[in-house]
């Protein structure tokens, strides 16, 4: 049911980001604002750096090991 739901989740999740994005606009110092979201977006490059590095190491899907008793 949880993967059905993806779609709408990633789009609730976009939707809210841009939304608080714009509020933080409105709210206090455009310069602060953009500073922030470099930082985050730094931030974030950086862990999918990190996550990219770790699948490429250790590879395969959580759960997928050899005997992990999932074989039909």
């Amino acid at each position: 049911m949880l993967r059905a739901l993806r779609p709408y989740l990633n789009a609730f999740q976009f939707g809210f980001i841009v939304t608080f994005i714009l509020y933080l606009f409105i709210r206090f110092n455009t310069a602060d604002v953009i500073l922030g979201a470099v930082i985050a977006a730094v931030g974030g490059a950086l862990v999918l750096a990190g996550y990219v590095y770790l699948e490429r190491r250790f590879g395969g899907e959580p759960g997928a090991a050899e005997g992990s008793g999932s074989r039909r």
